[in-house]
């Protein structure tokens, strides 16, 4: 099934609020029998029966044997994907007046402003104990390219990333600290002659704890165009927040071969 015709399952089913109504049922419960579900909506058994195979044929509910019960689960997956592909770029945005046209909308310094780079992954971990990689110099060098982080984390405050021999792989200022969601700081590229001459940039962090597990964002923006720095940084963030994921899951630094 492609994933445009699987997206749009997805909204059909979501379209009607009985529906959604059950997907919030086995969100607040999992593993429910149809007549568990089939008590809480105002119509038949067969019009429950109906709303559940739609949610399935979307991939929003799987159903499992239980000897002679069958039981519905919820997979938010889908809903995942919809989000990441169709919504979360619009709910991020900021909010614009559509009457009002900014005089420099058309310049060539507000397209690159739009230059920039987000890159997720799912941790099984806690907020706290993510931040705590984030901004401990004990945890970095198993995820950031062997570089040890150092700052006071607080507004205004200098941050670097350094080799074990001293050099400075990159420095910034802090920005903004709210532990353990979010922080945001700026970040000037220092290792290697490519990038040296590129200006700094932004990072932000986003944590959002989702039950057992945390989603991590590291968003970076600000970019003059497509820069040394920043086809460095699209090439080498998929490699720190696996990095993170994988050290703080097992214990041990991401194998990246060679």
């Amino acid at each position: 099934m492609s994933q445009r015709v699987s997206e749009e399952r997805v909204f059909r089913a979501l379209s009607d609020s009985h529906r959604r109504e059950l997907l919030d049922l086995l969100h607040a419960q999992d593993g429910r029998t149809l007549s568990e579900l089939d008590s809480h909506l105002p119509m038949t058994r067969f019009g429950t029966m109906k709303h559940l195979r739609m949610l399935e044929s979307a991939g929003l509910v799987i159903t499992r044997r239980a000897g002679r019960k069958k039981l519905h689960y919820l997979n938010s997956e889908p809903i995942r994907r919809a989000y990441l592909h169709w919504i979360r770029k619009y709910a991020e945005a900021e909010p614009r007046d559509p009457e009002v046209v900014p005089e420099d909308a058309a310049s060539p310094g507000r397209a690159r402003s739009a230059v920039r780079h987000v890159y997720e992954v799912l941790v099984r971990t806690s907020p706290v104990k993510l931040w705590e990689a984030i901004t401990s110099p004990e945890f970095t060098p198993g995820y950031f390219f062997g570089t040890r982080v150092s700052s006071e984390w607080t507004p205004g405050a200098r941050l670097t990333y350094a080799y074990p021999d001293g050099r400075l792989a990159a420095e910034g200022t802090v920005l903004e600290v709210n532990p353990p969601l979010r922080l945001v700081h700026t970040l000037s590229a220092l290792w290697d002659e490519r990038v040296v001459a590129d200006r700094e940039h932004r990072v932000t962090w986003k944590l959002e704890p989702m039950g057992p597990v945390c989603r991590v964002v590291m968003e970076n923006t600000g970019f003059e165009g497509e820069t040394a720095t920043f086809r460095s940084v699209s090439d080498g963030t998929s490699l720190i927040l696996n990095g993170l994921k994988t050290l703080l899951e097992t214990g041990e630094p991401l194998p990246t071969g060679g």
